[in-house]
């Protein structure tokens, strides 16, 4: 049998088309004993008026935390989550400040205990196969005073401090990507996904932009309002923010695990004090990568 060249030309390519035609169906799917790695690295610059001068601010900051897995069936999936590390690098309003939660002389230093109180807060945690929240235990934990020399740092990495909390029942865990849906989805599907509380509230758009053998890549675009209240030099801050996001998120599609997720943040608002109403803005780039250690 003779193959036209017209054939030669599209056999290659029909892989891809048939991995990308496949309905995709969101379930994640783990082993008893794994160890979900997960470290996040973000970047934050805000520039504040004050008193008609610009203050600027800038943080970076990691955090590295892990999921274990402590049991895995086909209707849930239970597991323990610790935060391993924190660091941070803070440069603004003339002074600068350094951390790493591995080196002693830093946890047992000023900036310490905050810190301890970050790193000892641990939850279990049980999800459906989507990644939904079924229960947590704790389901909270209480908000910690945090003193002058915390406040401006912890509201600069506000991402970092927000991962020991438990998520919500009912809500979707760090898992939960892909949502479910009757026949799966495909290349080009998209979805809207919305909250809001007393204090914020969020509406994000996700798309499915490629599908390969391995992997899945989704882009997303957001849009976000968040009141934050803190206490600054014996007085109380109110600061209110409009955010806009962009990013890509890249997830296994054997496993329906993330592998990376990046994002792009744009703010601006304003904070109420005793100074006055003091307007902000803020840019933050943030990279999320996960790492599986294998069952022990």
């Amino acid at each position: 049998m003779t193959i036209k060249p017209f054939s030669l030309f599209v056999l290659p390519f029909l892989p891809v088309l048939s991995s990308s035609a496949q309905p995709l169906d969101g379930r994640v799917r783990f082993l008893q004993g794994q160890a979900i790695e997960i470290s996040l690295q973000t970047q934050t610059t805000i520039s504040q008026q004050a008193m008609g001068q610009a203050i600027d601010f800038h943080v970076d900051a990691t955090c590295e935390h892990q999921y274990k897995v402590t049991n895995t069936t086909d209707d849930n999936h239970s597991l323990r989550h610790s935060v391993k590390r924190i660091t941070f690098s803070f440069d603004g309003m003339g002074q600068k400040q350094a951390f790493d939660s591995d080196v002693p002389k830093d946890l047992n230093g000023q900036l310490g205990k905050p810190i301890k109180e970050l790193l000892d807060k641990k939850y279990d945690m049980i999800i459906d196969p989507y990644g939904k929240v079924l229960l947590t235990l704790p389901d909270s934990f209480p908000a910690a005073k945090t003193d002058n020399r915390m406040a401006i740092i912890s509201s600069l990495m506000k991402e970092v401090v927000d991962i020991v909390q438990p998520p919500q029942k009912g809500k979707g865990s760090f898992f939960r990507v892909i949502p479910e849906k009757e026949g799966g989805l495909k290349t080009g599907d998209s979805w809207t996904e919305s909250g809001f509380t007393p204090t914020d509230n969020y509406q994000t758009t996700y798309v499915i932009s490629a599908v390969t053998d391995s992997s899945i890549q989704l882009d997303f675009t957001g849009n976000a309002y968040t009141v934050t209240k803190a206490e600054m030099m014996g007085s109380e801050t109110t600061t209110t923010l409009n955010h806009k996001s962009t990013g890509k998120i890249i997830v296994d599609k054997a496993t329906g695990l993330i592998r990376q997720k990046t994002t792009q943040t744009e703010s601006s608002g304003s904070t109420e004090s005793s100074f006055g109403n003091l307007p902000l803005t803020s840019k933050t780039s943030s990279t999320i990568t996960v790492q599986i250690k294998p069952q022990e």
